[in-house]
């Protein structure tokens, strides 16, 4: 004796319905434990201070989990110091990072290996003139357009002296340079090289999350905006900030 007509059709419904609604769960759930399980690991390897904002991103995103690669992962880390200087704000966009899924089901996501990352190092004119004088610095900087004002009460031959001069920045992977190269006081002194000189400033930018290299900067009113990248980064509390091969622009 037959079924009753139709009935294998509604059997059907229920069952892609069900489906359905798991995959709208895992949709819905896993993003939060995979950028939960990055931002534990990512502060553990890089020592933060604390737990770094993660967001994923990119569609479909089933298919990210099914491969446990994903693409678009956004890491937001604020108020980091390092070696005297705090950074305001670093945003990192990492391509390529790498949790399987058996280990997120686990709980047991100890290692990530990420492709590459491009990041914004925000450090404050504040927090900068809070790290010179904590070096003993008499100078400070601020901002003069797209350019650095330095300026201080410089010792030059036994006196006192006023200066002020406009300087460009200088990036190198770890560190950056504010060299005048022009002063604006005091004006027509024949010392104006000597006090160039000692308006010169270096602040190391060294210990960033990601293994991070600075590669450029741009001038905003509060702040200096640094660009970074980094490649083959692991983030793993046993290899902290370990790279495999060398940095240079994410591609």
């Amino acid at each position: 004796m037959s079924g009753r007509p139709g009935g294998g059709l509604r059997i059907t419904i229920v069952v892609a319905v069900v489906l359905l609604g798991l995959l709208l769960a895992v949709d819905r759930i896993t993003p939060r434990v995979v950028a939960g399980q990055i931002a534990t690991q990512a502060q553990r390897s890089e020592r933060l201070s604390s737990k770094p904002e993660v967001s994923l991103g990119g569609f479909p995103f089933l298919t990210q989990v099914a491969t446990g690669n994903y693409r678009d992962v956004r890491v937001d880390v604020r108020g980091q110091a390092e070696q005297g200087l705090r950074v305001d704000r670093l945003h990192a966009d990492l391509v390529g990072v790498h949790v399987p899924l058996g280990d997120v089901i686990n709980g047991d996501v100890r290692r990530i290996p990420v492709d590459r990352l491009s990041a914004r190092v925000e450090l404050s004119f504040t927090d900068i003139n809070a790290y010179l004088r904590s070096q003993g610095s008499a100078v400070t900087v601020g901002p003069a357009g797209t350019a650095i004002r330095v300026s201080g009460s410089l010792n030059v031959l036994g006196t006192t002296v006023a200066a002020a001069g406009i300087a460009g920045i200088g990036v190198a992977p770890t560190e950056v340079t504010f060299s005048p190269h022009e002063l604006t006081a005091p004006v027509g002194t024949p010392l104006g090289p000597a006090i160039s000189q000692l308006l010169t400033v270096r602040v190391p930018v060294v210990g960033l999350p990601f293994n991070l290299r600075l590669t450029s900067a741009s001038v905003q009113p509060d702040r200096i905006v640094f660009h970074a990248a980094g490649r083959n980064v692991v983030l793993d509390p046993n290899t902290v900030g370990q790279t495999t091969s060398g940095t240079g622009p994410a591609a």
